[in-house]
Protein backbone atom coordinates (compact mmCIF):
# COMPACT_ATOMS: atom_id res chain seq x y z
CA UNK A 1 0.00 0.00 0.00
CA UNK A 2 0.87 3.34 -0.58
CA UNK A 3 2.62 5.23 2.44
CA UNK A 4 0.76 7.30 4.24
CA UNK A 5 -2.81 5.77 2.86
CA UNK A 6 -4.70 3.37 4.66
CA UNK A 7 -7.00 2.75 2.03
CA UNK A 8 -6.03 3.77 -1.50
CA UNK A 9 -8.55 3.70 -4.16
CA UNK A 10 -10.69 0.67 -4.72
CA UNK A 11 -8.80 -2.75 -4.98
CA UNK A 12 -10.08 -6.03 -7.11
CA UNK A 13 -7.69 -8.94 -7.42
CA UNK A 14 -5.09 -7.16 -9.53
CA UNK A 15 -6.18 -3.65 -9.85
CA UNK A 16 -6.31 -0.43 -7.70
CA UNK A 17 -8.66 2.50 -9.02
CA UNK A 18 -7.54 5.68 -7.70
CA UNK A 19 -9.88 8.15 -6.92
CA UNK A 20 -9.63 12.14 -7.17
CA UNK A 21 -10.37 11.74 -3.08
CA UNK A 22 -7.18 9.35 -3.19
CA UNK A 23 -4.73 11.90 -4.58
CA UNK A 24 -6.66 14.50 -2.33
CA UNK A 25 -5.74 12.75 0.68
CA UNK A 26 -2.33 11.96 -0.54
CA UNK A 27 -1.46 15.56 -1.16
CA UNK A 28 -3.05 16.59 2.32
CA UNK A 29 -1.09 14.30 4.43
CA UNK A 30 1.98 15.17 2.69
CA UNK A 31 1.29 19.07 2.98
CA UNK A 32 0.54 18.30 6.76
CA UNK A 33 3.68 16.60 7.51
CA UNK A 34 5.80 19.40 5.27
CA UNK A 35 3.63 22.03 7.81
CA UNK A 36 4.58 20.34 10.63
CA UNK A 37 8.25 19.23 9.63
CA UNK A 38 9.70 19.85 6.28
CA UNK A 39 13.07 18.21 6.68
CA UNK A 40 11.41 14.55 8.16
CA UNK A 41 12.13 11.37 6.76
CA UNK A 42 8.02 11.03 7.11
CA UNK A 43 7.46 13.66 4.67
CA UNK A 44 9.83 12.45 2.30
CA UNK A 45 7.94 9.26 2.86
CA UNK A 46 4.47 11.12 2.51
CA UNK A 47 5.25 12.98 -1.09
CA UNK A 48 6.93 9.93 -2.32
CA UNK A 49 3.76 8.28 -1.32
CA UNK A 50 1.71 11.34 -3.02
CA UNK A 51 3.76 11.42 -6.48
CA UNK A 52 3.26 7.30 -6.92
CA UNK A 53 -0.65 7.76 -6.76
CA UNK A 54 -0.70 10.82 -9.03
CA UNK A 55 1.73 8.94 -11.36
CA UNK A 56 -0.72 5.44 -10.82
CA UNK A 57 -3.57 7.60 -11.47
CA UNK A 58 -2.21 9.35 -14.77
CA UNK A 59 -1.65 5.95 -15.90
CA UNK A 60 -4.80 4.67 -14.82
CA UNK A 61 -6.59 7.16 -16.54
CA UNK A 62 -3.94 6.41 -20.10
CA UNK A 63 -5.31 2.84 -19.74
CA UNK A 64 -8.70 3.82 -19.90
CA UNK A 65 -8.37 6.04 -22.74
CA UNK A 66 -6.79 3.66 -24.83
CA UNK A 67 -9.08 0.88 -24.07
CA UNK A 68 -12.09 2.51 -24.50
CA UNK A 69 -10.34 4.17 -28.55
CA UNK A 70 -9.40 0.00 -28.82
CA UNK A 71 -13.27 -0.48 -28.45
CA UNK A 72 -14.67 1.61 -31.06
Amino acid sequence: MIAGLAHAGQMTESHVHLTDDDVRAARRAWLTAHEEDPDSGRTARLYDGYRRVVSAQAQQIADDFRRRRAER
